[in-house]
């Protein structure tokens, strides 16, 4: 979370001014020299150069520095001078989250939506924190906020979703997963909990079609493959689901779960020549119990040959 802010909120705020301190102290800061600049803007305040903005300057490296109880005194001693400061309060407000001080973040997050009733940056850290809270009725509220505002934002409709699911609450989950961005960065995950949501309603069609767009979109996830054998299975194709294991054992020859999965359908079906050919496969690739569906086999077998 903090690195994520970090990316579009720590800027160096300056004026022109006829003081070279606080000139000298952004300078430092700009070339990386992050505790050379605090010692600066620490200066640059005492000497009466702006205080409001020296002490959110001086923030801003702080928390650079990992001293996030440093910053949030500085934050605080920023707004205190200004209390429109809206830059401020946002900054404070994700302090206090990297501290999971979670009453506070609320607090100077809600100052800063106040301030910025649509600012993008304020309304999710204001989600998040709620949400990280269990305050789940307000952070279902800031997290929708967030989707009317900004519909191209991938979060909320993640968070909106994960925040049904969690209340029980298959349809809403349904729908929120559902407006997900089709080539967002997290697509394959959308579509797993897709699928196991329908599968725990017992839609295995849409559960089925869920992971087959997952698998489209990252061939190279051999468990996912797997459960589409398994929910073929589950929902009565058992034929296909042996085609469907067959197919992943060609994909993935070393997955020695799949080759078991396989022989067990087969045994199941009493194809015994291929179950054995199966269970054979994933012996050798170090699975222990299809060593029980060999043994099987051959206790069939010698069943067969004594009633002969």
């Amino acid at each position: 979370m903090k690195n994520k802010f970090l990316l579009f909120l720590v800027v160096i705020v300056a004026f022109s001014i006829k003081a070279s301190l606080l000139d000298e102290a952004n300078g430092l800061y700009s070339k990386g020299k992050i505790s050379d600049a605090a010692a600066a803007y620490k200066r640059a305040a005492r000497q009466g150069e702006n205080p409001t903005l020296c002490y959110f300057n001086l923030a801003n490296a702080y928390y650079q520095l990992d001293s996030i109880a440093q910053s949030i005194v500085y934050y605080q001693a920023s707004v205190d001078g200004a209390p429109e400061f809206f830059r401020g309060y946002l900054n404070l407000s994700i302090a206090y989250y990297a501290l999971n001080d979670l009453g506070e973040c609320i607090s100077a997050a809600r100052r800063a939506v106040a301030l910025e009733p649509k600012n993008q940056k304020a309304l999710f850290v204001l989600a998040a924190a709620y949400r990280k809270a269990s305050g789940y009725p307000e952070a279902i509220t800031a997290f929708e906020q967030l989707a009317q505002l900004y519909p191209d934002m991938e979060e909320p409709y993640i968070a909106l979703g994960e925040m049904y699911r969690e209340l029980d609450d298959a349809h809403e989950a349904i729908r929120w997963f559902s407006q997900y961005p089709e080539n967002g960065k997290n697509s394959i995950y959308v579509q797993l909990a897709l699928a196991d949501i329908y599968e725990s309603k017992n839609d295995l069609v849409r559960a089925l079609y869920c992971l087959k767009k997952s698998f489209e979109k990252d061939p190279s996830k051999q468990l996912t493959w797997y459960r589409i054998a398994e929910l073929s299975e589950k929902s009565g194709n058992t034929l296909v689901a042996l085609e469907t294991a067959q197919e992943g054992i060609e994909l993935f020859p070393k997955f020695s779960e799949m080759a078991l999965f396989a022989g067990t359908i087969a045994f199941k079906l009493e194809k015994y020549d291929e179950a054995e050919r199966y269970y054979d496969i994933a012996r050798k690739n170090g699975n222990a119990a299809a060593i029980v569906g060999l043994d099987n086999i051959r206790m069939i077998r010698r069943e067969k040959q004594n009633t002969r």
